[in-house]
C-alpha cells in the first residue's frame, strides 16, 4: 500500500467532488413533489371559490326578496287604481301598504347592488388567486422536469465518483486511510491540508521548520497540532 501523503490530496479531490454531488442529489430528490407555495395557493383558490358561492347566494337571495317585493306591489297598485274600492279609508290603507312595501323594495335594492359589487369582488380575487396558481404550477412543472433530469444525470456521476473513489482507496494504506476518514468526517470533507511556505492552509497556523521539512518529504504522516489535518506540499 502507498504512503505517499499526495495520494490522499488526489483522494480527496475526489471524495469533494462526490460529497457535493451527493449533496446536489439529496436537494434535487427533497425538491420532488408538490411544493408548499402550490399547496398554499390551491388553498387560497379554493377558500376565494368559497367566498364566491357565498357571495352568489347572498345576491340570489336578495334577487328574491326584491322579486316577491314587487310580485305585492304590482297586484296592490292594480287594485289601488282599479276604482273597485270606494271607502277613502281603504284606499288610504292600501296606499299606505304600497308606500311601505316600495321603502322595503328600496332597502332591498341597495342590499343588491352591494351584494353585486361583493360578487365582483369575489370575482376578481379568485381570476387573480387562479392566475398565481397557474404561474406556480407552471414554474413547478418546470422545476420538477429539471430536477428529475439533474436526478438522473448526478446518479450517474456518483456512481462514477464512487468508483473512482474505490480505485484510489484501494492504493493506500489501511492505516492512513482510516486516519483520513476520521478527519474528513469531523473538518466538513477535509482531512488533508496543503502547506503554503510554513501555513498550514486548513486553519493557517504557522507550523514549526521541522514539522514543514517532514511534511514536505511527502511520505511522512504528519498532522497539523491545531487542526490535525494531514500536511502535505
Amino acid at each position: 500500500m502507498s504512503m505517499r501523503i499526495s495520494d490522499l490530496a488526489r483522494l480527496q479531490e475526489i471524495d469533494l467532488a462526490l460529497d457535493a454531488r451527493r449533496a446536489s442529489l439529496e436537494d434535487a430528490e427533497a425538491r420532488l413533489g408538490e411544493s408548499e407555495d402550490v399547496a398554499a395557493k390551491k388553498a387560497a383558490v379554493a377558500e376565494r371559490t368559497a367566498v364566491l358561492r357565498s357571495a352568489e347566494g347572498t345576491q340570489k337571495d336578495i334577487e328574491l326578496e326584491a322579486e316577491t317585493l314587487k310580485g305585492k306591489i304590482g297586484p296592490a297598485e292594480t287594485k289601488l287604481y282599479s276604482g273597485s274600492i270606494k271607502n277613502p279609508k281603504e284606499l288610504a290603507d292600501l296606499q299606505a301598504d304600497i308606500d311601505q312595501l316600495k321603502r322595503q323594495l328600496a332597502a332591498v335594492e341597495d342590499r343588491e347592488l352591494e351584494a353585486i359589487a361583493a360578487v365582483e369582488a369575489a370575482e376578481a380575487e379568485l381570476r387573480s388567486a387562479r392566475a398565481e396558481l397557474d404561474a406556480l404550477e407552471a414554474a413547478w412543472r418546470e422545476e420538477q422536469a429539471e430536477m428529475k433530469e439533474r436526478i438522473a444525470r448526478v446518479s450517474l456521476e456518483v456512481v462514477d465518483y464512487d468508483e473512482k473513489r474505490h480505485e484510489r482507496a484501494a492504493d493506500i494504506d489501511a492505516d492512513m486511510l482510516k486516519r483520513y476518514d476520521r478527519i474528513r468526517f469531523t473538518h466538513q470533507g477535509r482531512g488533508v491540508a496543503k502547506l503554503d511556505r510554513n501555513l498550514c492552509t486548513g486553519c493557517r497556523i504557522s507550523l514549526p521548520v521541522n514539522m514543514v521539512n517532514k511534511a514536505r518529504t511527502g511520505n511522512a504522516l504528519v498532522q497539523c497540532p491545531n487542526c490535525e489535518r494531514i500536511l502535505y506540499s
